[in-house]
């Protein structure tokens, strides 16, 4: 462990900032990647999630858009 100055300085990471696990793309509210594979479209995008929906909602798809589907 070195005793030297370091001039790289430590930030937090500020809310508008992506990080690896996915977003609903109506609200986003972190969901987890196997959320996104089950009620996600085909490229595993969340439209819709137990924040801003119903999972019947989610389970029917409406909300997705048509070209994504």
């Amino acid at each position: 462990m070195s005793t030297e100055p370091s001039d790289a300085k430590w930030t937090p990471m500020t809310s508008g900032q992506q990080t690896g696990s996915p977003r609903c793309v109506s609200c986003g509210h972190q969901v987890t990647r196997q959320f996104a594979r089950v009620f996600g479209d085909n490229r595993d995008v969340v439209h819709a999630c137990p924040e801003c929906s119903t999972y019947r909602e989610m389970k029917t798809s409406d909300f997705i858009p048509k070209e994504r589907r």
